[in-house]
């Protein structure tokens, strides 16, 4: 087993030289077929990216939040990769949190000596619901989305809808005590996603969170592997309905 503070190893079969050509790849299918080489630095910041076991789906989300910005500025040029550091960075904090990956840098002490964790600002409750708002109604007006997982967001978008305008009048502890009421409401959504979800869909989904965990295989205890399985398949679940994290 791999000890605290080591550094993750890749997933089997792929080489830090074939994780940065898929990065690569990935670089010019969104710049347009305009291909930017990862070499020099950014074949070492790429790299530092593989072995500190950031999941390749985690890199390409990342680049394309920031290529969707990079293209809605003054910016004419291709992208290049030493411009996603920040969000490849953030997508990673943010994916190990949902997952359950406890924080270890690489370095770090193994003398049994607590680590301390990041400490992360949560977004405003009003800020929170408009996101979630906006991507649960774009969600429930897909096409491809199943029925029964319809007909379950209607109500959690209405109640999602009146927390919003109580929070416009509320303040302080008042205001903070809706938040209460948002976790309810993912549980459900989930639930609904999860009954909703094809045997098809399930083995897809399972292979692809097997991919992204295989770094932090020999890391986690059996218990920890299979909460962060679940948690990782529930992510990747999310992702595929197009569906918001409701609970803050």
């Amino acid at each position: 087993m791999t000890q605290a503070g080591q550094t993750p190893q890749l997933e089997p079969g792929l080489d830090i030289g074939e994780y940065c050509r898929q990065v690569e790849g990935h670089l010019t299918r969104v710049n347009g077929g305009h291909l930017v080489r990862i070499v020099g630095p950014a074949f070492d910041l790429v790299r530092r990216w593989a072995e500190d076991g950031v999941p390749l789906r985690v890199v390409f989300h990342a680049i394309d939040a920031k290529v969707e910005r990079h293209r809605s500025g003054t910016a004419k040029r291709p992208l290049r990769i030493e411009f996603c550091e920040r969000d490849v960075r953030e997508a990673y904090e943010r994916w190990r949190r949902a997952v359950g990956i406890p924080f270890v840098p690489v370095g770090a002490s193994t003398d049994g000596a607590p680590v301390a964790h990041d400490e992360h600002r949560r977004p405003s409750l009003s800020r929170h619901l408009d996101r979630a708002i906006d991507r649960l109604s774009r969600a429930s007006s897909r096409v491809d989305l199943p029925a029964p997982l319809r007909d379950a967001i209607t109500p959690i978008l209405a109640q999602l809808t009146a927390i919003r305008e109580e929070a416009r009048t509320l303040r302080g502890a008042a205001r903070h005590s809706l938040t209460e009421r948002l976790a309810p409401l993912d549980r459900l959504l989930m639930d609904a996603a999860r009954a909703a979800m094809s045997p098809e869909l399930r083995a897809q989904l399972e292979r692809d969170a097997l991919q992204d965990l295989a770094p932090y295989r020999g890391r986690l205890s059996p218990e920890a592997w299979q909460q962060a399985m679940a948690a990782t398949i529930d992510r990747l679940l999310r992702e595929h309905f197009g569906l918001p994290v409701i609970e803050m």
